[in-house]
């Protein structure tokens, strides 16, 4: 008799605040036969806070070709995997598009579990015009590059999303202000759902100041 594939779920997972996890997305994550998370050591630190002992398999830049090859074949004997990242939803610059390519390629289920977004949480503390919006991800490293990169937000008239490291807030804030102009209108949004979180609206020269100190 011929096995029935296995399904895909693409679990999303607090940003911050561990309260934020779903009661369906808990239960998908008890019920998986594989976790497939990003790093072994954030994984297992989500597990154990809701005593859920499922198992683990990493699936990084390092290990995602192989791994998943390795994970299709669970999925074509009839396994459940849950697919989830560091934080927040799945696939957001983290790994796992060339494991749905595969699930979808060998026609097994593949299903979302919807939940915390960092992108969606931005956009909607922003009070910036949501009908439409452009999501640029992060800007490159060197500052040069960087700068090339911001010059198509000139005349672009939706919002646009950008992310980035905290320890390069200042750096890109810099860079925006000066090919952007002082008085364009921004929004920073930092520990999202965290006591701590912080949420400024302004210009970017204000903002730029702001994080300047």
């Amino acid at each position: 008799m011929e096995t029935k594939l296995g399904t895909l779920y693409i679990v999303a997972t607090p940003i911050g605040n561990p309260d934020d996890i779903s009661a369906r997305a808990l239960r998908v994550l008890g019920e998986a036969d594989w976790i497939v998370c990003e790093e072994i050591a954030e994984g297992e630190r989500l597990l154990k806070r809701h005593a859920i002992k499922g198992l683990l398999v990493d699936l990084n830049e390092h290990s995602e070709k192989s791994r998943t090859k390795e994970l299709v074949v669970e999925l074509e004997k009839g396994k459940s995997l849950a697919l989830i990242s560091d934080a927040g939803t799945p696939l957001f610059y983290d790994p796992g598009k060339l494991l749905v390519e595969a699930a979808y390629a060998v026609g097994a289920r593949v299903t979302a579990i919807p939940g915390p977004s960092s992108l969606m949480a931005a956009l909607v503390l922003s009070g910036l015009p949501l009908n439409q919006f452009r999501f640029m991800g992060m800007l490159p490293a060197k500052r040069e590059e960087r700068r090339k990169g911001i010059q198509p937000l000139l005349h672009e008239k939706m919002t646009a999303v950008l992310l980035d490291a905290p320890y390069r807030l200042h750096a890109v804030l810099t860079d925006l202000t000066e090919v952007l102009g002082a008085e364009r209108q921004a929004v920073v949004a930092c520990d999202l759902t965290m006591p701590g979180e912080f949420v400024m609206r302004g210009t970017l020269g204000e903002i730029a100041e702001r994080f300047r100190l």
